[in-house]
């Protein structure tokens, strides 16, 4: 039964605009969070941006209120719908477990080989 003191953020992007893309990860990931004991849900959703960099307005948002706090999780569907870019993405996240942020990701795979042991650790998988 989902906690509605857990709170967790959804992000979902797809480089072109698709409202039945971003409808589907919105979903999925809305239900996982909830199968995960998380009730208050709150989903950002960059439709049609590009995963090079980290200039999009849904993930800004995001980090705006991670940095005001009380996000205990991140679901997203894979790392690279946070960017492509492995530098980039792998600082963000270690920013995330900084503020306490567990960072789930529910779908795909990437490669954990260039991050440290303990970065490694900031990642669990849901399958």
């Amino acid at each position: 039964m989902p906690n509605d003191n857990l709170k967790a953020a959804i992000y979902c992007r797809v480089a072109n605009k698709d409202d039945s893309a971003i409808a589907t990860q919105e979903n999925s990931l809305l239900i996982c969070a909830q199968e995960n004991g998380y009730g208050n849900v709150s989903i950002y959703s960059d439709n049609g941006a590009s995963g090079l960099d980290l200039i999009r307005p849904a993930l800004s948002k995001l980090e705006a209120d991670i940095h005001t706090g009380g996000i205990n999780a991140l679901f997203v569907r894979d790392i690279s719908r946070i960017g492509r870019n492995c530098f980039e993405t792998k600082n963000w996240i270690a920013d995330l477990r900084k503020k306490g942020v567990k960072l789930i990701t529910v779908d795909g795979f990437f490669d954990e080989s260039y991050l440290s042991a303990n970065d490694k650790s900031i990642f669990l998988s849901v399958q």
